[in-house]
């Protein structure tokens, strides 16, 4: 019986001769280790396998006589088929049109080996007839694929776990106690998230002074670059963060060392495996640091609950900051960090060691010489972990002709979205922006027949509009009407030349002075009012997939997902502002721009994005002030005198509204508005209480308990403001503008707070500042605080669609 196994190794080829696999990784992705020590182990069978490498190299332990050079898979599908064996081992996701040619027309069993979650092209390995199993490397890994087809020919093998013998034999009491290292052995890529344990190894370094943190790795563990080339930008930024925190000198890179490394783990008292948790379908270090007696720190996430047994060979985390406190009990008692590290020793040897992985193998072989079918594996992981019970559900479909599987769906919406490849914050952008028209289509042409005037909530207390006729218009009786109803009317003229516009608003200057957004809708319905009522809604739209774009960079920015730009999606004031038509939407996303353009050093995107905030909200002028204040502590003087002609505009538009309306007076209305600090949310609890009346109608208990909620989320997101200026989440711009909003949104009156509405959409940006500070602390409480913002909006959607 014989395998091949096509291995592309250009990447790692250039360092040379590579050790006997069976003593441990020399330092290379876990993926082409597994291959070579797979390979090295089967050479003690009756399975003689055939290695076959796209570049020269010896590894010492495995016959020359077995390892062959191709040009690619295409050209190894021939060799395999020469040599008659029982299929080929390869890894899916790399290859290239010539390879599909051959992979669709090949005589050879195909098994594709996957060491990820996924795979680029996925949905064409499913309908290759040839493929005769689909390998994986863990429960959890399959347990993943209940939603593809594939996963009816999967099978698991394990992983081979080696470390040299001196290691292995396990340590002592005194050995572990004399340990009193933290490391951490990975790549240095943003996928696995060392700067997530850089920006708690301050507090982890005070409360264990005798612990250095030991890297082990790189960014060239994939071999993306020479090993003695200049450090990667993500390199750059894990090292920014250690030296901000402090504690940098009891840092040690060690690089991506070869078998020493092993004997280093002597001085490691407790190991860290990928802080990110993502993509994980094994974790070779997590393993390793069990094989010599190490216990394994790492996130509860994907296989990582299978590779570690919590409370048993480690500790499994839900958070950061759960994280150190693990890591600190441990470093402080080492008897219980031996008991972690002596049971991962056994539990390696009874599930990965050579007789157990090279069983496997052979089991597999034999399963091929008598072209059994796949055999059906049970699930092995809870059904709420990674959403497996949604992956169930979905796959029971694929027994329907037609019926997709889940991969193969994404990659037809990515491709209709972005063209393909990882969701970017422009498919992010767009999902955004297409669920917010469907609710913006289900208001306009479900709750209000085709009249989209219905979303500027226009009352009878009011001058008439102008420009519309009473027929054109959906009035609610009774009721004094909106702000909407002032931008309605703005939008129709917004530079108020007519005087019957001026006299139907409620205050030309304080109205005027936000032109931008009935400007804009003006711009869109190209001048005409029939237009206008329809591109005064839709410019919302657009703004909800603007703003899911921006939060999208600035994740990536913060080495996270793209996806977390849709948690636009849950926050209350975005919603509140789209069934309004009102200019908060608008503003917000400016101030998400400006964010972005600071943290990218591009002053003229800034200084343009918040000329323009300010003329749509005077709020905006808080986060210039912050610009300001930033670009003086940092020394940018060159961005000074830009950013000082920001308000430029405003003022002069101030100056003619009042030159115009000379008879009105306070156009800030800031008397009205704010107060003495904390006495209107005084007033506020005191009417959720019952003890005052606020200004408006008397609310009814359903409405008081919905306001106590929207007021409790809006105190919540005040909080993480505070947090954020004080401990200087998301950098120093965010940390300044999170400080200039607290004291004002703290000074808000009764005016404003007397209906959730109100301050829910005027205080916009405080949301919009709060998921920018969580996303960059990383905080356990982000999807708690997510949560609370859903359950807002999704009582506020329940309640406009039927209540109102």
């Amino acid at each position: 019986m014989r395998l091949a196994f096509y291995l592309d190794n250009r990447g790692i080829a250039g360092r040379g001769p590579l050790p006997d696999p069976s003593l441990g990784n020399p330092g290379i992705g876990g993926t082409e280790y597994a291959f070579l020590a797979v390979v090295r182990l089967l050479q003690r069978s009756e399975l003689d396998p055939l290695l076959l490498l796209t570049a020269p190299q010896a590894v010492q332990g495995i016959a020359a006589a077995s390892v062959q050079c191709v040009g690619g898979l295409a050209e190894a599908l021939d060799r395999a088929a020469a040599a008659s064996v029982l299929g080929l081992v390869f890894r899916p996701g790399f290859a290239a049109p010539d390879d599909w040619a051959a992979l669709e027309r090949s005589p050879v069993p195909l098994l594709p080996w996957l060491h990820n979650l996924g795979c680029e092209q996925q949905g064409r390995y499913e309908a290759l007839g040839a493929v005769a199993r689909w390998l994986l490397v863990s429960g959890a890994q399959l347990d993943a694929f209940r939603h593809s087809r594939l996963s009816q020919r999967a099978v698991v093998l394990p992983n081979p776990v080696a470390v040299p013998p001196a290691q292995g034999q396990g340590r002592s009491l005194e050995q572990a106690r004399v340990a009193t290292d933290l490391a951490y052995v990975g790549a240095l890529t943003p996928f696995k998230g060392f700067d997530r344990l850089a920006a708690i190894w301050p507090e982890i370094a005070r409360r264990c002074p005798g612990s250095c943190l030991r890297v082990f790795g790189g960014g060239d563990l994939y071999g993306g670059r020479a090993r003695d080339s200049a450090l990667t930008p993500y390199e750059h930024h894990c090292r920014e963060l250690l030296q901000r925190g402090g504690f940098a000198e009891r840092v040690q890179f060690e690089g991506s060392r070869g078998l020493e490394r092993y004997r280093s783990f002597d001085q490691v008292a407790v190991g860290v495996v990928n802080p990110s948790g993502r993509d994980e379908t094994f974790c070779l270090a997590a393993a390793e640091f069990s094989a010599c007696g190490v216990p394994v720190l790492a996130p509860r996430r994907n296989a990582l609950i299978q590779t570690v047994q919590d409370r048993g060979t480690g500790v499994l985390v839900r958070s950061d900051q759960q994280l150190a406190v693990a890591a600190v009990a441990l470093l402080q008692d080492p008897e219980s960090a031996w008991r972690l590290g002596s049971a991962g020793q056994r539990y390696v040897q009874q599930r990965f060691s050579e007789p157990v992985v090279r069983a496997a193998w052979l089991h597999l072989a034999q399963e091929l010489v008598q072209q059994q079918p796949a055999r059906p594996v049970a699930v092995s992981t809870p059904w709420w972990h990674e959403q497996r019970w949604l992956r169930q559900l979905w796959g029971q479909g694929l027994a329907l002709p037609g019926w997709p599987s889940w991969p193969e769906l994404k990659r037809l919406i990515k491709t209709g979205l972005q063209g393909g490849g990882e969701l970017r914050p422009q498919g992010v952008a767009v999902i955004a922006g297409l669920v917010a028209l469907l609710v913006w289509a289900l208001l306009v042409f479900g709750k209000f027949g085709g009249n989209p005037t219905g979303l500027a909530r226009i009352g009878e207390q009011f001058p008439p509009n102008p420009h519309y006729a009473r027929d054109q218009l959906l009035l609610l009786p009774g009721k004094r009407g909106n702000d909407g109803q002032q931008f309605l009317v703005l939008a129709t003229d917004p530079l108020q030349l007519d005087p019957a516009t001026a006299a139907a608003v409620d205050n030309p200057i304080y109205r005027g002075k936000r032109v931008l957004y009935p400007l804009l809708a003006w711009l869109g319905g190209l001048g005409q009012a029939s237009s206008i009522r329809w591109s005064l809604g839709l410019l919302n739209v657009a703004c909800f997939a603007l703003a899911a774009g921006l939060v999208a960079q600035w994740a990536r920015l913060e080495q996270r997902d793209s996806r977390w730009g849709l948690a636009v999606l849950a926050l209350p004031g975005y919603w509140i502002t789209l069934t309004l038509s009102t200019a908060d939407l608008l503003a917000t996303t400016l101030l998400l721009t400006a964010a972005m353009a600071w943290r990218q050093g591009q002053l003229g995107r800034l200084s343009a994005a918040l000329a323009a905030a300010v003329l749509t909200r005077e709020t905006a002028l808080l986060a210039w002030a912050s610009t300001v204040l930033s670009a003086l502590v940092e020394r940018r003087w060159r961005w000074l005198v830009p950013l000082a002609l920001v308000p430029a505009p405003l003022l002069l538009l101030t100056a003619s509204l009042k030159a115009r309306f000379a008879s009105t007076s306070d156009g800030m209305l800031a008397a009205l508005h704010f107060g003495p600090p904390g006495w209107g949310l005084v007033r506020k609890l005191g009417q959720l209480l019952g003890a005052w009346s606020l200004p408006g109608p008397v609310p009814s208990g359903l409405e008081r308990g919905f306001d106590g909620l929207c007021l409790l989320f809006w105190l919540c997101s005040l909080a993480v403001l505070a947090a954020a200026a004080l401990r200087g989440w998301g950098g120093r711009w965010l940390r300044c503008t999170a400080a200039l909003y607290l004291l004002p949104a703290l000074c808000t009156s009764t005016q404003i707070l007397a209906r959730f509405p109100d301050y829910t959409r005027v205080w916009i940006d405080v949301s919009s500042l709060a998921l920018l500070a969580l996303l960059s602390s990383r905080s356990r409480w982000l999807p708690w605080w997510l949560g609370g913002a859903a359950l807002v909006s999704g009582g506020y959607g329940l309640g406009f669609a039927w209540l109102t």
